[in-house]
């Protein structure tokens, strides 16, 4: 399930492995700003931490307990939910970011056109719809999951 964005966050390494430090995180370049890496975060915590938060080859990303990806950002603005867009409030919809498939979305991390703390908490929602769809059978039939 993970494989299309393993393949669209991995990047060759900047240090050896271990070596973490303001822009370093295992030896990979943070190459997401860190306020949006603040926000993968704060979205996480608003959900009530349904995922765990990593760094994934340099970029934030939030995985389920069963190791599946249901999250990550990269970049300036770019944040992704294991989700279905027509799960999705239309002004959450981003139009930027990596085609990874129908089961991926690529969200506003901070959405405009929504009052900030409605916005919030509908990522937060999207998060636990996300995590929770990983045990539903039709969400394991769906094309590029």
């Amino acid at each position: 399930m993970n494989e299309a964005v393993l393949l669209y966050l991995e990047v060759e390494r900047v240090a050896p492995p271990g070596t973490t430090g303001p822009w370093v995180i295992d030896g990979y370049s943070l190459s997401t700003h860190p306020d949006l890496c603040d926000r993968v975060k704060e979205i996480n915590e608003a959900a009530g931490e349904p995922a765990t938060f990593r760094y994934l080859y340099g970029k934030p990303a939030l995985v389920a307990e069963n190791g599946v990806i249901v999250a990550f950002a990269a970049g300036t603005y770019i944040f992704c939910v294991h989700a279905l867009q027509s799960d999705v409030d239309p002004r959450l919809v981003a139009d930027h970011g990596p085609a990874l498939g129908q089961a991926w979305t690529c969200v506003e991390p901070w959405p405009v056109e929504i009052p900030k703390d409605e916005g919030l908490a509908q990522l937060a929602g999207l998060m636990r719809v996300a995590v929770s769809r990983l045990d539903s059978s039709s969400w394991q039939t769906q094309p590029d999951s």
